[in-house]
């Protein structure tokens, strides 16, 4: 049995799918009601429960060989007072590429700290860092870009688009999680998972259009005017679309070395230009 936290989220949802079809027996702990649960967890034995909850946890975890915290790693603790308890020793982690910010905002901070607790665990753990995953509908990353691309015929680039990202699919995450729960060698490691290559803003852009067979107008902004913008929405909105913390990140370029991961984890991601055109398809 493995347990996969974080199973309704929109990895954990592909992961719990793969485990299932290659033959695992998964559990899931979730808060929501189990009839209302996506399909793709069908198969999984369900605990519904709170991650918070350490007894709730603690019988999640009972019985099973190892887990996928596929939760935000600030739940860290929660998930290796569990294991501990219940005698698991077999933890991955997902974590977040974050971490590598030069603009330490508290959710690198919760990174940090969370990846700190699993090294100084004592089990048998892994830690995976994704950069930007995308692919379904609800990746809450590429899909509100593409849905302003496709309603707005303007779109700025700030600084001109010049930053360099690396995103991941979605199912190249998934293989990553796979490969390492049952590979010894990826005790005691972390690894970086991101794309093949980076790609400046401006270019996924223009990819995003000519897979989309859209049309817009690219309009370079200076970040000084971004960094305005984004101030005077914070005062206005509770939940304003940009935040100056965003901006700031803006200026650094997200680019990772991935050659650890392909190396232990036989991790081979597909380039940006086919992952957005299954993501546009529905084929995810």
């Amino acid at each position: 049995m493995i347990l996969v936290t974080g199973a309704t989220g929109h990895t954990g949802q592909r992961l719990t799918a793969r485990l299932l079809e290659h033959g695992e027996h998964v559990r899931v702990l979730t808060r929501r009601d189990p009839e209302r649960l996506p399909a793709r967890l069908r198969g999984a034995e369900i605990v519904r429960g709170d991650i918070e909850d350490a007894a709730c946890l603690r019988r999640a975890v009972s019985g099973c060989r190892a887990i996928a915290a596929m939760t935000h790693i600030r739940f860290s603790p929660h998930v290796l007072a569990a294991a501990r308890a219940s005698g698991v020793r077999r933890v991955v982690f997902m974590s977040s590429a974050r971490r590598f910010t030069k603009f330490p905002e508290h959710t690198a901070r919760w990174v940090i700290e969370g990846e700190a607790a699993v090294m100084a665990s004592g089990l048998d753990w892994t830690i995976l860092r994704p950069s930007m995953i995308y692919g379904g509908d609800e990746d809450n990353n590429l899909t509100h870009l593409v849905r302003s691309l496709r309603r707005w015929p303007i779109h700025a680039l700030p600084d001109g688009g010049r930053m360099l990202w690396q995103p991941v699919f979605t199912w190249d995450v998934v293989s990553a999680v796979v490969a390492a729960l049952d590979n010894p060698a990826t005790i005691g490691r972390d690894y970086t998972l991101a794309g093949p290559q980076p790609i400046s803003y401006a270019d996924m852009v223009r990819t995003i259009l000519r897979e989309a067979g859209l049309r817009r107008l690219l309009v370079p902004v200076p970040l000084g005017v971004v960094m305005l913008a984004a101030r005077i929405l914070s005062r206005v909105m509770s939940n304003p679309p940009l935040r100056p913390d965003q901006v700031q990140r803006m200026r650094e370029d997200k680019v990772f070395d991935i050659s650890a991961a392909r190396r232990d984890l036989g991790f081979d991601p597909i380039p940006f230009q086919e992952g957005i055109r299954r993501k546009l398809a529905g084929e995810v």
